[in-house]
């Protein structure tokens, strides 16, 4: 008896999901039936009249892809099974490619953030600011981000054509490069002579950067060699949200770093690791200064330990997660908002230096950084 009276339970609480999952699906049909009509119409002529055949997965996989673009946020994003791959690649700072940094501005245009020095698209000439308008004789113009990465990546030895514009002279340039397996190094550094200050140029956030800056920071700091730093972050578009936190943590003894809010309005606060390295430090920054660079400039600045030189930052301060999918891809996602120590949201905004300066429009002086020095002096001595 006891068991029948188990066996009819689970079966009402079946039941009752059925009906629950029916109801759910009657609802969404009536509440959209002109959409849901529209979206089978579709399908039937594509699979009776097109000219070019769809088979169902790639019907599903545009359909999903179709998805995430509704949501109109240009940071989010189906990842294909290749895509998705190229991205761990790139997050472990190690992939086929020609060796650029690319970030989508606010007009929509891909635009080269700085080439990586000693990689291909470097030798070949292409510069900081080139807005790149063709990839392999395709149009580059409304094309994502994440898809031209994907489009410049490829198998060391092949061949790429990028074609670019370029404002400073307002022509069209195009390069045939060869690309190469990129290792790419986040951190340089250097003692600037004879003021014994202390430069590393960080050009980007990955799985490597944090224990980078740190080996840069003791051969920097042994022996008493330097008096101040100067951390530059320009041309900086960002990249894993782990990495900003931890290199905080070399300058914030324990300090809050930045706090993110999610769509349910739960708020996290990340804080630095205990310890740091104290000494004077500028930082600077740019309008290509982005994402992960933001939270470390702006962590810096709030909390009073460092200055900041330059131009106002890019302005974005939203996070997104990656979820890995069943068939192979994955759905890079916004999740949170992020702000600064003081609650600031840079979010379209960007960051303000404490001393603006703009870019020697000949190119001929590195003004930005004479001014970080001038600063810096004073904090030293």
């Amino acid at each position: 008896m006891k068991n029948r009276g188990w066996l009819r339970g689970l079966n009402i609480f079946f039941s009752l999901i059925g009906v629950i999952v029916v109801a759910g699906m009657l609802f969404m049909f009536i509440t959209n039936a002109a959409g849901l009509g529209t979206l089978l119409s579709v399908i039937g002529l594509i699979n009776s009249q097109s000219l070019y055949e769809a088979s169902a997965p790639r019907l599903i996989q545009g359909a999903t892809a179709g998805v995430v673009d509704s949501l109109k946020d240009p940071y989010s994003k189906y990842l294909d099974q290749e895509t998705w791959e190229d991205l761990k690649f790139r997050l472990n700072a190690q992939f086929g490619g020609i060796g650029v940094y690319v970030l989508q501005d606010d007009q929509g245009r891909l635009k080269v953030v700085a080439p990586i020095k000693g990689t291909p698209a470097y030798q070949e000439g292409v510069k900081h600011g080139d807005i790149i308008i063709r990839i392999n004789g395709e149009s580059a113009l409304g094309m994502s981000q994440d898809d031209a990465v994907q489009l410049m990546r490829g198998d060391p030895g092949t061949q790429l054509t990028l074609g670019v514009y370029r404002e400073a002279d307002g022509k069209e340039h195009d390069f045939k490069i060869i690309r190469e397996l990129i290792k790419v190094p986040s951190v340089e550094d250097k003692i600037l002579e004879p003021e014994e200050i202390g430069y590393i140029r960080l050009n980007q956030f990955h799985a490597r950067s944090a224990r980078e800056m740190t080996d840069s920071m003791n051969r920097l700091v042994s022996g008493g060699k330097i008096k101040g730093l100067i951390l530059d972050l320009r041309d900086n578009g960002g990249g894993d949200f782990e990495a900003s936190i931890a290199i905080a943590g070399i300058f914030l003894d324990g300090k809050e770093v930045v706090s993110v809010v999610d769509a349910h309005n739960h708020k996290a606060v990340h804080r630095a690791s205990p310890g740091s390295i104290d000494i004077p430090l500028v930082v600077l920054v740019n309008q290509d200064s982005a994402s992960a660079s933001e939270i470390l400039a702006g962590a810096l600045q709030d909390n009073q330990r460092a200055v900041l030189v330059g131009q106002k930052t890019y302005g974005k301060g939203l996070v997104q997660t990656i979820f890995p999918l069943r068939d192979g891809g994955a759905l890079k996602l916004t999740t949170q908002k992020y702000f600064t120590p003081k609650g600031t949201d840079i979010n379209e905004i960007g960051i303000a230096p404490d001393y603006i300066v703009e870019k020697d429009p000949e190119g001929q002086q590195d003004l930005q950084l004479e001014k970080a020095i001038e600063v810096l002096k004073k904090e030293m001595f």
